[in-house]
Parts: C-alpha cells; structure tokens; sequence
C-alpha cells in the first residue's frame, strides 16, 4: 500500500530528544529525516519552545519545517509567519503576580528570544542557555519586567515550579480564576505550566498549517509525548504518542511508538514513513 504522508510534525522534548535528561539528537535520527525530506515530504517541528530557540537547536539537522512553536501561538515556515496570538497586558501581569507570590522561575516566549527570570526565592530547575543564537534573555529580577514583556511579542509564559501544591495553585488559578475565559493552559512536564491565549493550541496550529499548505490532515502525521501535544495527536490523520507519554498523550493518538530513551520517533519515520509498514494499534 502506497504511503500518502505529505506532512510529518514532530514535538521535540520527550519525543526526539530525552530532555532534561540529553538534549541531543542522534546522529540516526537525523539521517532518516533527511531521508524523509528528499522524498519531498514536509517535516516540521512542533514546540512550546520560541522560534529562535527550535532554529539554534534543530536548525542543521534537516527539517524542512512548518515550525509551530510556543505550542501553537507562533506558526512559521520559509520565514513566513502563518498565524500569531499575542498575550494580554492582564495575563502577563497576572502570571508575573503569581509567580512572585509563589517563588517560580517564568518565561516569557515572543517570536525569537524567550525572556527569563528566577525570582527571589525559587530553588528549583532553570534552563540555561544551550547552543548558538539569541534566542535566550537571562534578566535579572526587576520590579519593571511585566513593563517591558508589554512592548515584546510575548505568545506564550511558562510558570516552573519545584513543588506538585504549587504547581497545583497555579493550574485552579488559570482554570477556575478571573482570567479564564482568556487563556488556555498546558504543560510539558508537571513543573512546567504554559499559558496561551484561549483556543491556542498545537492542534490548532497544524489545523492552521495544514489549510494553508492545502495538505488534508489525514494525510499528516504527528508525534509527541506530552498533555500540550494531545490537541494535536487528536488533529493529525496519524498520530504516534510515545512510549513515554502522558496519560493524555496516549489517549489522544491512534498509534503508539517506542519510548523516546530507544529512539521511538525515528523507528516511526523509518517503519511507516519510509517503509510504508502499518502501524499496529496501541495495547
């Protein structure tokens, strides 16, 4: 049976790199994307990560994009900027108040550069910068930063705590407080907690991407691990969650690959992409 993928989108911490555990690639992974683009199939990047972030990490390995990142809120190929959904003045105040209030250490995400800060008190992870580019603004705490996030192109915040209660808090905050007709809230991982705009979402992002290349979704293929990658495993034609995946994750896609620590995502590239096996249903 003839393969009819024309669009492969992949996630990328837990799902092409066992992050925070390796950061890195492997050097099979990139030959099958390689492979899979001289085939003339798109494959692109799907991220909470900024713009910047995914180029100076991903951008020598071979994807050929569409790259959707800050999980949905920034969709861009060829330099072109398919969709953007800014946060409010109200929800960047907001999660800088929590966040002071509850010691995390937040990251504001525009197009290109992801604006960070460690506020007094946090004794949790942070994410130093890793690799070339720009695209990572280390500050230091201000009383002026919410001023300043006003006048970026801020899409995405993500609130990283060190404790399951606050990570809690956070979550009745933006799911049961004033702001949340407004924002949509995921994570990646527990302690990371993403805020976007209302109906912004990986799904939505390829839903976006796939119209504007005129690609039918169920010709589009997508991996990933996390609950922020569910919309979009529900979305795509063919969806692989990892053996590693959330509970959401797994329950979003049709199929179930190998976890990321044995290169699951390459095996599905390499089996049903390039070799035209079916997959088999997960158990």
């Amino acid at each position: 049976m003839e393969n009819e993928v024309r669009l492969v989108m992949m996630d990328i911490d837990g799902t092409i790199v066992n992050s925070p555990h390796n950061r890195s690639v492997t050097k099979e992974l990139c030959e099958t994307v390689r492979l899979v683009a001289e085939r003339g199939i798109l494959i692109g990047l799907a991220s909470g990560r900024n713009y910047g972030h995914v180029i100076s990490q991903m951008g020598d390995i071979g994807f050929t994009g569409p790259y959707i990142c800050n999980n949905g809120a920034y969709v861009v190929m060829d330099g072109q900027i398919y969709r953007e959904v800014l946060l409010t003045d109200d929800i960047i105040d907001a999660a800088w108040k929590q966040a002071k209030e509850l010691h995390c250490y937040i990251e504001f995400s525009g197009r290109n550069v992801m604006h960070t800060c460690e506020l007094p008190g946090y004794t949790g992870l942070t994410f130093p910068k890793v690799g070339p580019g720009n695209y990572l603004d280390i500050m230091e705490y201000d009383a002026h930063i919410p001023e300043r996030m006003h006048k970026e192109y801020i899409s995405k915040i993500t609130l990283v705590v060190n404790t399951k209660e606050k990570a809690a808090e956070i979550e009745r905050f933006w799911r049961f407080g004033e702001l949340k007709e407004e924002v949509y809230l995921s994570n990646s991982f527990w302690y990371c907690l993403e805020i976007t705009r209302k109906g912004v979402c990986k799904g939505e992002g390829l839903l976006a991407v796939a119209k504007r290349l005129g690609i039918p979704m169920e010709k589009v293929l997508a991996v990933g691990d996390g609950d922020n990658d569910a919309e979009m495993l529900k979305a795509a034609g063919i969806s692989f969650a990892m053996g590693n995946a959330s509970k959401a994750a797994l329950a979003a896609a049709k199929y179930r690959a190998a976890p990321v620590t044995e290169d699951g995502a390459r095996k599905v590239l390499e089996q049903y992409v390039l070799n035209y096996t079916a997959p088999n249903y997960p158990g």
